[in-house]
């Protein structure tokens, strides 16, 4: 009776055993896939660049049409914060909390990459430029540019130390991609 019983403990345990380790290698396989449920939703945020740890920001916050975007160190304020306006499933149209402008890519869409710069928030939805944002397994964001199909990239300057911001084919690397950290617009300074 003392056999039976070992045995079928045995059995139970060589079942859970195998039942741990399917759920562990399905846990592995779905976090390098993109998490559908964790898109990017309207609102108000900062963006913050993987490889260079600063936030997207027009140079100098300054108004004017044609200011280069780029990186600049975290601070609580309006020209680094951008509001999240809805243009279809994971796709937005980023206004500036300081310059109520946003950006695009400029120059000829079959260049290797074209420079990203501020231009005018239009009235009209649909004369704006579109952000298509992809959520990696890594948590980090994908940011496409809805025309071009080019991917929103960090690019250090070959002379000094400013980086700047372009789009460019998707190469998988820290400098493509993002995070977004939601951040309430009363709080924001300057």
């Amino acid at each position: 009776m003392l056999g039976v019983i070992m045995t079928r403990l045995k059995l139970f345990c060589m079942g859970l055993a195998a039942s741990i380790i399917a759920l562990g290698t399905m846990a592995g396989e779905s976090a390098s896939q993109p998490e559908a449920g964790n898109r990017a939703k309207p609102g108000s945020f900062q963006v913050r660049n993987q490889k260079y740890g600063n936030l997207l920001r027009p140079e100098e916050a300054n108004s004017a049409d044609g200011t280069r975007i780029v990186l600049y160190p975290a601070q609580p304020w309006k020209c680094l914060t951008w509001k999240f306006h809805a243009s279809g499933e994971s796709r937005f149209q980023l206004q500036n909390h300081f310059t109520s402008k946003t950006f695009a890519a400029t120059g000829g869409a079959d260049k290797a990459q074209a420079a990203v710069t501020q231009v005018p928030f239009s009235e009209k939805p649909e004369g704006r430029p579109t952000w298509q944002f992809t959520k990696l397994a890594d948590g980090s964001y994908k940011i496409m540019d809805a025309k071009s199909g080019k991917a929103l990239t960090a690019l250090k300057e070959e002379s000094g130390s400013a980086v700047r911001i372009v789009v460019q084919a998707w190469q998988e690397s820290d400098a493509q991609k993002w995070e977004l950290i939601e951040i309430d617009p009363k709080r924001l300074t300057m």
